[in-house]
């Protein structure tokens, strides 16, 4: 009876020492599991995320194609604005004097660059790769805006010589924007939109100085921007991998990610060109104005991830000469300003990229000019009219800290004057 009680007794502690080892056991190859598991999800996170910044260097080294928008506005206005060029009149001279300020403001971008590698902040390119590329990217447009230019032989608005087609003074601007964008840009949203603000603003000085017609703007623009672009193409060619700082994804390219298909609220810099409504009759002569450079800022706050308010503003440079008229007479400018407060929908396409359409309305101020041919005075006052209007936009995310787009907006302004206006832009947007 003892002998039986005994060995129960035995055999039970074997059996919860048994339990007491397996339990240690299970929990320690339990704990080694789940090691294994977030040993694997890192793995794969760390070949997910190299493989998007091999990705990002295929890409740096590629040839970047965005100056073609601009080459293409250029030969479209080149043709549809052929007649408006050829019709005779006098714009009032500046001097030579202002192409050195245009110069310098063209190429503040460019200083900042240097003035930044000087510093030691560190750009995308290693030194050897930025010389090269920037040399070969000055001298790869200077050369094709002269080719053209003593080729084509273009009057200037203020016919002082035969030399407007393309804008020497802003693809120097695009030159030096896009250098900037591409060494510094992965830095701050703000170092590309504001090269880029810079170079239009390039551009309206060209206008307001009357050395330049739009389509010489754009074609100045779209040799920059390629010409830039082809010069660092071909300096990876020499150089090869080792002369770039490589990207790496950074958490917050995640975060801004996430926050542009939620709700990208934020800072839009736009400029295109606006066209439409350009006669104004004014008893036998008719008044008509050329295709527009416009530029100016959206600020979007999104209510929903899908609805937003929105305000529009814009500055627009319209060049004008007087027609139907037997003796020439002075050109001049037309100049509109945009104001409006909208209403937005804007829908996800796929991840990193937005369409949406918008509804506005607000005022369309506009300033006039005169024109004479010194026995006659033409006078297209100034005026302030409501307006309202309708727009498309497509915005994609991209690797350099911004969110990049095109909008295409029509207004119709309750005026004696353009009441039927439209324009085609690119955006540049800085997430909130």
């Amino acid at each position: 009876m003892c002998s039986t009680l005994l060995l129960a007794q035995v055999e039970k502690a074997d059996t919860v020492q048994m339990e007491e080892v397996d339990s240690a056991f299970l929990a320690e190859v339990d704990s080694v599991i789940v090691a294994y598991e977030r040993w694997e999800q890192m793995r794969k996170i760390e070949e997910t995320i190299g493989a998007y910044n091999d990705v990002r260097l295929r890409k740096e080294m590629s040839f970047k194609t965005d100056g073609a928008l601009h080459l293409a506005r250029g030969l479209l206005l080149s043709w549809t604005d052929h007649g408006f060029v050829k019709q005779e009149a006098r714009f009032e001279p500046k001097g030579d004097r202002v192409n050195w300020t245009d110069y310098v403001v063209g190429g503040m971008p460019l200083l900042v660059n240097w003035g930044l590698k000087a510093a030691g902040v560190e750009s995308r390119s290693k030194l050897e790769r930025m010389l090269t590329a920037n040399a070969m990217a000055l001298g790869l447009s200077f050369g094709t805006t002269e080719l053209l230019k003593h080729t084509i032989r273009e009057g200037r608005p203020d016919l002082s010589d035969l030399h407007a087609f393309p804008s020497g003074h802003t693809c120097f601007a695009f030159v030096s924007a896009t250098v900037l964008s591409r060494e510094y840009g992965h830095l701050s949203p703000w170092v590309t939109v504001g090269s880029y603000a810079a170079a239009t603003g390039t551009e309206f000085l060209r206008v307001g100085h009357n050395k330049h017609w739009m389509n010489d703007l754009y074609m100045g623009a779209g040799i920059g921007v390629m010409t830039t672009n082809l010069a660092y193409f071909f300096t990876d060619k020499i150089f090869g991998v080792d002369a770039i700082n490589k990207p790496e994804l950074r958490r917050k390219d995640v975060l801004r990610l996430m926050k542009f298909n939620e709700r990208p609220s934020g800072f839009s810099f736009v400029t295109g060109t606006e066209v439409g409504d350009r006669t104004i009759r004014m008893d036998d002569v008719r008044i008509k104005t050329g295709a527009a450079i416009s530029a100016g800022a959206d600020v979007v706050w999104f209510i929903t991830p899908k609805v937003a308010v929105e305000l529009l503003t814009r500055v627009v440079d319209a060049q004008a000469k007087v027609y139907d008229s037997p003796t020439v007479f002075t050109g001049g400018h037309l100049n509109l300003y945009h104001f409006d407060l909208g209403g937005k929908l804007s829908l996800p396409h796929m991840l990193g990229q937005r369409v949406a359409v918008r509804a506005f309305a607000g005022a369309r101020l506009m300033d006039g000019d005169s024109f004479t041919d010194g026995r006659r005075t033409l006078v297209v006052d100034d005026a302030a009219n409501f307006e309202f209007g309708l727009g498309l936009t497509y915005e994609c995310i991209d690797t350099s800290n911004y969110a990049w787009g095109f909008t295409c907006d029509y207004y119709h302004t309750f005026s004696r004057y353009m009441k039927n206006r439209y324009s085609v832009s690119s955006s540049w947007k800085i997430l909130f």
